[in-house]
């Protein structure tokens, strides 16, 4: 009878001999059952007790023959692992000024749930029980390997830590343990993993984080299944920059190593963002004493600094023994509360608010009130029960009380101060009656047993028998894959943590929730919003989704993210001010009115002597130039002022159309007329030569196809478009406090076709100039070709000068604005006025002659009708007056006799010249009409 002998079997007599906290057995833990939590526990602790007597140490494990104890139904020796679990149940705390051991999460719960996650993952194994990892699913009846622990507390310190692992190691030299589980506190890890790894031992941490534990060398026999600091700080970084748009980062740290390591890491994600998505962070630390008696006042300079750095929101890197302190510090320096966000890392754990209360109104109640922890967390629950997470909870709470009792069995047996009470003790049907759900502990040291038992399997199925050593161990470690309760387990070779990339990263948002008595408010932490693992992902980045149905509620109580920075200031736009544009607009006024009064002038004298003289044609193309010249000016003003970025770059492409093109219309008049005359007075033989409509049309078309080719592949290759750019002016954010909006092209690639444009106009415009000069001697009848001289030379004047200036004011738009609308008016207004103005005098001036010579013989008439008297004087000066008139008019006809004969006599007509040219010849009162240039 299998059950009678292992019930009488010595194995199971309860020996004193036993160390304390090892004997876990008896009818309450099940030990009698194979199938028990303690069942091989016991073993190995027996067997440890008689010195290993019977069994034979292969490697990292103890071969147990089957005849040693009474085993279940085979004949097949067992090889136990035995794991040295390293946990912080406790950690030292001031107490009335004295150091006092609590439990780390304020009752202690956590601890324990975070061990029994351990010892359900061994027992899965044991057992072959794959209701959470399917790969285990009868792993037992393939796998002679079995795992085994003994529990320590290392109170959350460096010295405690290895002052057990060395204790333990050299009581057993000559079977130490065949890895460490352990620890949780990254400070307590590094040192640790350093001499496990020289001990050939291998070190797995379910919750240690510290990116300076991815050093492979330093620390070359350590592995965890839960990311680095590093994973996690990318999370947090792409959580700031994707989801509060924070552009600006102050980082609280504990200076240790997790806290150190950690706020590194956060600065290395922030620079590896791409440029434009990256994050200034400034860092600020405090010292960090395991005796707990640190100064204080390094916590208020560094919550001093964070204030002064004006920032907003602010990443927590440090303990839950520090919360207080560093939160009460926050509010009395005003960096807490509805304009502010604090994150915080896992070293604060969610069980720290467990029963926390608050008065309302206090310091701690308004600094808790929305901040959040960013975490690594074992996986999530979904509503169809499919995830690992799922399976993990539905198993932990159907343990029975044999489960509960083993669990309090193993916690601790001692501690520095030899008080077991700060321990928690759980009550029968704990898990059944689920009295508090995992935490984030007992996933991760769950899927941690089952990685190290998979690796050890694996290893058997390759070596036999002869089993092997910690080093192998922990290579199958890092090459195990599987899925556990917290996701996809894959770690990274290189770096021998669990990829960021198959872990999930949550945030959980504080809410304050009122006592009934209205006087007290308590923490409920919610999980709001979640990364997306991704397995086998080569991305570092990690995309966060909100839980449906939840929103994250800031310290106002709103879901709006306070602004990450205080608001700008303002910044210098430079602006085209509305005096200016008023001013551009006037002047664009007197041009259009100009333009079009002039037009409605020559139309109405079209038949006049003097406008025929000067062809209506050649003064429609002036006007007609300087009005679309002018209108240049509507888009060259247009800013974003009054104006939409894309309405501001159609006006840049447009400003050189309008402007190229009104001076072409009108300079083309101009030079045409000016050069026709100097061909008629300048031929040698005088012929006769006609000014028409073709002789303006022909340069007019060649320098306005030559324009719309280069406008043309302007606009198409290279077009302006407007932009703002800032100046190097800037605030303490970066942020600038100066700018100017203006036309830009990329590269300069506009650069050639604005030269082309000027070489092209500007060459024309000297030729123009050249003509006029020649032209100088040249008399006409209204002076027209002086005044055409001098627009040609005020045109070319505005353009020597105006261009550099144009260069010089391009940075600072209204200068701008103002110098080239106000060149466009000097050339406008010079060609409107010197082509006009003298015509209207001169029509002016022969309407008052016509209206004297048909009015003179009347006015005697009228006097002698006014004077019935007859004056006889009067009548003496008006005869004189005639006589005058007769002698005058005979002198004219005698030397108009006299250019006539003289005209005659090199072949032409005279009247025939004065119908073509349109051109009355006047004597130059230092010439003859000898001379061969008249």
């Amino acid at each position: 009878d299998i059950r009678a002998m292992r019930n009488s079997h010595p194995l199971f007599v309860m020996a004193s001999s036993l160390p304390p906290g090892e004997e876990c057995f008896g009818p309450a833990y099940g030990s009698n059952d194979p199938s028990s939590h303690a069942y091989y526990d016991h073993i190995y602790s027996h067997l440890k007790a008689t010195s290993f007597e019977s069994t034979i140490r292969q490697g990292s494990v103890e071969i147990v023959p089957p005849q040693t104890f009474p085993h279940t139904s085979t004949d097949e020796d067992i090889a136990l692992l035995h794991v040295l679990s390293l946990t912080s149940y406790t950690a030292k705390q001031r107490v009335n000024d004295t150091a006092k051991l609590v439990p780390r999460d304020g009752s202690g719960i956590y601890g324990f749930t975070a061990s029994n996650g351990f010892i359900m993952g061994m027992h899965h194994f044991n057992n072959g029980i794959g209701s959470v990892v399917p790969e285990i699913e009868g792993i037992n009846r393939t796998c002679p390997i079995r795992l085994v622990h003994t529990n320590y507390d290392t109170e959350s310190s460096q010295t405690v830590a290895l002052d057990t692992f060395n204790r333990d190691y050299i009581k057993n030299l000559d079977r130490p343990p065949g890895a460490v589980f352990g620890a949780w506190r990254s400070a307590v890890s590094v040192p640790l993993a350093v001499l496990t790894g020289t001990r050939g031992i291998p070190q797995f941490s379910p919750l240690s984080t510290s990116t300076e534990l991815d050093d492979t060398v330093q620390y070359r026999l350590f592995s965890r299944v839960i990311p680095s600091d590093a994973g996690t700080a990318r999370a947090a970084v792409g959580y700031f920059r994707k989801r509060l748009d924070a552009s600006f980062l102050g980082v609280l740290y504990v200076n240790d190593s997790y806290g150190s390591a950690f706020h590194q890491a956060i600065q290395e994600a922030a620079a590896e963002r791409e440029e434009g998505d990256q994050i200034e962070v400034k860092g600020y630390a405090f010292s960090y004493k395991e005796s707990v008696d640190f100064d204080a006042s390094e916590i208020e300079l560094a919550i001093k600094q964070l204030k002064e750095s004006r920032f907003r929101v602010f990443f927590g890197v440090f303990y839950g023994t520090h919360y207080d302190i560093i939160m009460n510090y926050a509010y009395e320096y005003g960096i807490v509360g509805p304009e502010y966000l604090w994150i915080i890392s896992d070293g604060l754990q969610k069980s720290y608010f467990q029963d926390k209360r608050y008065d309302v109104g206090s310091p701690l109640a308004v600094a808790t009130q929305g901040i959040s922890i960013l975490q690594a967390k074992g996986g999530l629950e979904t509503p169809d029960g499919s995830t690992g997470t799922d399976r993990f909870i539905k198993a932990y709470f159907n343990q029975g009380d044999d489960a509960v009792n083993y669990t309090t069995c193993k916690r601790p047996a001692s501690n520095s101060q030899n008080d077991k009470s700060v321990y928690y003790v759980a009550e029968q049907d704990f898990f059944r009656s689920k009295t508090l759900y995992p935490g984030v502990g007992a996933t991760f040291a769950y899927d941690t047993a089952i990685g190290i038992g998979l690796a050890a399997c694996q290893l058997f199925e390759e070596k036999g028998t002869e089993y092997f050593n910690g080093e192998e161990l922990f290579n199958a470690f890092v090459n195990t894959e599987f899925d556990g309760a917290t996701g996809r387990i894959q770690i990274d070779p290189k770096t021998t943590s669990r990829s960021a990339q198959s872990a999930f990263f949550v945030v959980y948002n504080s809410i304050g929730v009122l006592d009934k008595t209205g006087e007290s408010i308590s923490i409920e932490l919610e999980l709001t919003s979640h990364t997306t693992a991704v397995a086998d992902s080569e991305s570092s980045d990690v995309t966060w989704v909100d839980l449906p149905g939840k929103a994250y509620h800031y310290a106002d109580g709103s879901t709006e993210p306070p602004l990450t920075i205080p608001p700008k200031i303002g910044e210098n736009l430079n602006q085209i001010s509305l005096g200016l544009q008023v001013a551009v607009y006037m002047m664009m006024a007197l041009i259009f009115i100009f333009s079009i009064g002039f037009i409605v002038w020559t139309y109405w004298n079209r038949k006049t002597r003097i406008v025929r003289a000067s062809q209506p044609f050649f003064l429609y193309m002036i006007c007609i130039g300087t009005f679309i010249m002018g209108s240049a000016i509507i888009p060259i003003s247009v800013d974003d002022r009054i104006a939409s970025i894309e309405d501001c770059s159609l006006a840049c492409i447009f400003s050189p159309w309008l402007a190229s093109y009104g001076f072409v219309i009108a300079f083309s008049a101009l030079f045409s007329k000016t050069w026709r005359i100097n061909q008629i007075f300048h031929h040698p033989q005088l012929r006769r030569v006609t000014v028409n409509i073709k002789d303006v049309i022909v340069p007019f078309l060649i320098l306005l196809g030559l324009n719309t080719i280069v406008l043309i592949c302007w606009t198409a290759i290279s077009p302006l478009k407007w932009e703002r750019v800032h100046t190097d002016a800037r605030d303490d954010f970066g942020r600038p406090l100066d700018s100017t909006g203006r036309c830009t092209v990329e590269n300069n690639k506009s650069l050639p076709f604005v030269v082309l444009l000027l070489i092209i106009n500007m060459a024309v415009l000297l030729l123009a100039n050249i003509q006029a000069y020649q032209a100088r001697t040249i008399t006409v009848e209204f002076s027209e070709s002086k005044y055409i001289g001098i627009i040609n030379a005020s045109i070319l004047q505005a353009g020597i000068i105006g261009g550099p200036l144009l260069v010089i004011a391009g940075s600072e738009p209204s200068a701008f604005v103002l110098t080239a609308v106000g060149g466009i008016f000097v050339i406008c207004m010079s060609m409107l006025l010197l082509i006009f103005i003298p015509k209207m005098k001169y029509l002016q001036e022969w309407k008052k002659k016509r209206f004297s010579s048909r009015s003179g013989s009347n006015v005697s008439g009228i006097k002698v009708l006014n004077n019935p008297r007859g004056d006889d004087y009067e009548l003496r000066q008006l005869k004189f007056q005639i006589e005058a008139s007769k002698v005058e008019k005979s002198e004219t006809s005698r030397k108009m006799e006299l250019l006539r004969q003289a005209l005659a006599s090199r072949g032409i007509e005279m009247d025939d010249l004065l119908e073509t040219t349109e051109v009355t010849l006047l004597p130059n009162e230092n010439e003859s009409f000898q001379d061969n240039r008249v």
